[in-house]
Formats: structure tokens, C-alpha cells, sequence
């Protein structure tokens, strides 16, 4: 049982290595002369105007929103969470 827990912290380390994958140099952009000119740049109050008509336009659509209940707390654990567990345990109990 010592080779196991031996293999698993070895292959935890050699997981725990390897770079990151999102650390990966993005595509090089095309060159200035085909990329299209930037659009008007817009102000803080418009853009605020607008998302406060898309919000009014949403809350007109949904008639249900009265009977909203809220306040109910979920837990979720991702793979990656259980898989430490897991390892973990295993490396406790042998």
C-alpha cells in the first residue's frame, strides 16, 4: 500500500506541474488593415438606458414574477472537489 499512496502523490504532482492550459498564447490577431473600424463609443448613461428598457421590456414578458419564491440554498460540490476528497481518503485510510 505504500507504492499506491507513492503513485498517487507522484501523480498528483505531475498533474500539478503541467501548466494550465488557459495560460496558452492567444491566436495571433489579424493585421490592422482587415480588422473593421471600432464602433462610437458609448456613453455610461445611454448604455444605463438601455439595459433599463431591456429590464422593463423582460419584467413586462415574464406575468409570473409575483409568485417568485426565493431563498432556497443549494450546495454543489464539482468534480474537481470530490476528486481531492477522494484522494485524500484514500491516501488516510492505507
Amino acid at each position: 500500500m505504500k507504492t499506491f499512496r507513492t503513485a498517487v502523490i507522484a501523480a498528483l504532482l505531475a498533474i500539478w506541474s503541467f501548466p494550465a492550459v488557459s495560460l496558452a498564447a492567444p491566436p495571433p490577431s489579424p493585421p490592422a488593415a482587415t480588422q473593421p473600424a471600432a464602433p462610437a463609443p458609448v456613453t455610461k448613461t445611454q448604455a444605463a438606458q438601455d439595459e433599463a428598457t431591456e429590464l422593463a421590456q423582460r419584467e413586462q414578458q415574464a406575468s409570473d414574477l409575483q409568485d417568485f419564491k426565493g431563498g432556497a440554498v443549494y450546495l454543489y460540490f464539482g468534480s474537481g472537489v470530490a476528486l481531492v476528497l477522494l484522494i485524500i481518503l484514500i491516501v488516510l485510510l492505507v
